[in-house]
């Protein structure tokens, strides 16, 4: 049970009062008119290459739209150059193409970011705007956008199978028949929710001809590279490396996800590592950073209970620890504006004093109470639920927003719908509480009532935040038949008939996910409709 009772210790105070001292007050506006605020960085960052900045929670406004300002002042002011998100490394190359200023269909470039990430506001204004800024012929260098996170939410490897495949069929057409041969057939069954049903044998043979394709692709570059491009082999090797790391993966995660989210976590952080080695090599030593991810990749201490491993662990790790400068990100409270735990760390950082601030943890002094608290590990708030952290060496240094609110949500035009119209009295009918399967086995809740002859949801009791809005909103139904919320990018469907009682939640760039009715529900029932 967590301790109710406030943190009033001489060391939580000594942190308080040494923090309201050294507190840069920030404001983050809508819109990037100047950036007069943000001239204190300068003396932040020096001379590290790659600045990784988190953010407590998934598709929040504060964080999108503080991360896109950190990244134009450091392009504008420092000669940064290069932005890498926590996305499909696979999909992401249309996204990496089109900054780049290849002629790709803007719908393209959106479905192309995985994690859900692709249809907020905030992020494609800096995809734009990264565009124009490589359109202007007086630029004095390119900016690069690359993703980092393997492919296919981890879940499946289906587009890495499809990427290294085309490759191949340009280059060896034996090559691209092996694949054929070898993996297409397990690739496509093999995923998340699968993984229990293939056998011990097989995932041998899938992880074995996986390596094999990563070294006759490694074997064979001079060859490769002839009959493509250095740029096509360098991603074809990538993604085949990524291949095989998510059939590693999904072998091995243990069914009971409570105990397999460490293994999951180990492999997924592994390869964005290297992933972010692969793109420091394309780059150049010249070449700066900025390192998008959520908290749970960048801090420099265990995840969760499980005690699993960062990606930046890895990577400060594997790099002069000197180059990287690690910003956590932290509120007092979560988009469903609840107050944070009296025994958590954000509850401390609230007391400090302005609505949003900037901390360089860096600063502390190395022994006495201030560091004593920084060094202890306590609550630490992560998207809606709370995990262990120890906040002074998990932080080079922290941005504190108080208040959180979702993102903007800026939906392509293959994904908007026209209002439709349903009756009221079958809105009735689909009243009541839904458990959904989400991503990795989360069971999330629903709530769903119908008020004055509208449909309303209630996220309210969920404590994921990454299907539907964690509050209680409006949905409306649009010519499709299926509902859709204003503020929110995912599409909810009832269904009928045979499946009565039964959901789908649509969530752009991560998956669709299926639930039913909490009296019905069981897990091993919930099978696509």
């Amino acid at each position: 049970m967590p301790d109710t009772r406030e943190d009033h210790s001489p060391e939580a105070q000594a942190f308080v009062t040494w923090a309201r001292e050294r507190i840069v007050p920030l404001s983050i506006p809508r819109h990037d008119d100047d950036h007069e605020d943000m001239r204190f960085l300068g003396d932040v960052v020096a001379n590290k290459r790659i600045v990784a900045f988190g953010e407590s929670a998934h598709y929040i406004h504060e964080w999108n739209r503080w991360r896109a300002r950190l990244f134009k002042y450091l392009v504008e002011n420092h000669g940064f150059d290069t932005f890498v998100l926590e996305s499909g490394l696979v999909e992401g190359r249309a996204v990496h193409d089109y900054v780049a200023g290849a002629d790709i269909d803007w719908n393209t470039v959106v479905s192309s970011v995985t994690n859900a990430w692709g249809v907020w506001a905030e992020l494609n204004e800096m995809i734009r705007w990264m565009r124009d800024y490589n359109a202007n012929p007086g630029r004095d260098r390119e900016l690069r956008f690359y993703c980092m996170d393997g492919t296919g939410n981890w879940s499946h490897a289906t587009h890495a199978y499809r990427a290294v495949h085309d490759f191949a069929r340009r280059v060896d057409e034996n090559l691209a028949a092996d694949l054929a041969r070898d993996l297409e057939a397990g690739v496509q069954s093999a995923t998340f929710e699968t993984r229990a049903q293939i056998g011990r044998d097989t995932w041998h043979a899938l992880i074995a001809n996986a390596s094999l394709v990563v070294s006759r692709i490694e074997q064979s570059r001079l060859e490769y590279v002839a009959a493509s491009s250095r740029d096509d082999y360098e991603w074809a090797l990538r993604g085949a490396q990524i291949l095989h790391d998510v059939l590693v993966n999904l072998a091995q995660v243990e069914l009971d996800f409570s105990l397999g989210f460490r293994h999951f976590w180990n492999v997924r952080d592994v390869s964005m590592a290297q992933s972010l080695q692969w793109i420091l090599d394309r780059v150049g030593p010249g070449a700066k950073l900025v390192v998008a991810a959520h908290n749970t990749h960048l801090q420099q201490t265990p995840v969760r209970v499980q005690r699993a491993t960062s990606m930046g662990s890895y990577l400060a790790n594997r790099i002069d620890r000197d180059q990287v400068l690690f910003i956590g990100a932290a509120s007092a409270r979560s988009v469903k504006d609840d107050a944070p735990r009296a025994d958590c760390n954000q509850a401390v950082y609230d007391r400090v004093g302005p609505d949003c601030f900037f901390l360089d943890l860096r600063k502390a002094p190395r022994s006495g109470p201030v560091w004593k608290w920084l060094t202890t590990e306590r609550a630490d708030r992560s998207n809606l639920r709370y995990q262990p952290l120890t906040p002074g060496l998990a932080w080079d240094c922290l941005v504190f927003h108080r208040t959180l609110r979702i993102g903007e949500v800026e939906l392509p035009a293959s994904l908007q719908a026209e209002r439709g119209r349903v009756d009221a009295s079958a809105l009735e009918a689909l009243s009541g509480r839904y458990l959904v399967l989400g991503f990795l086995s989360a069971v999330n809740t629903l709530d769903v009532t119908c008020k004055d002859g509208v449909l309303h949801t209630n996220g309210q009791d969920d404590t994921s935040g990454e299907l539907f809005p964690p509050y209680e909103t409006p949905v409306w139904v649009g010519g499709d038949g299926r509902f859709r919320w204003d503020e929110w990018p995912a599409i909810l469907e009832f269904h009928h008939g045979a499946d009565a009682g039964r959901i789908t939640i649509t969530m752009p760039g991560m998956g669709t996910y299926h639930g039913m009715r909490a009296e019905h529900f069981d897990e091993s029932l919930i099978l696509p409709v």
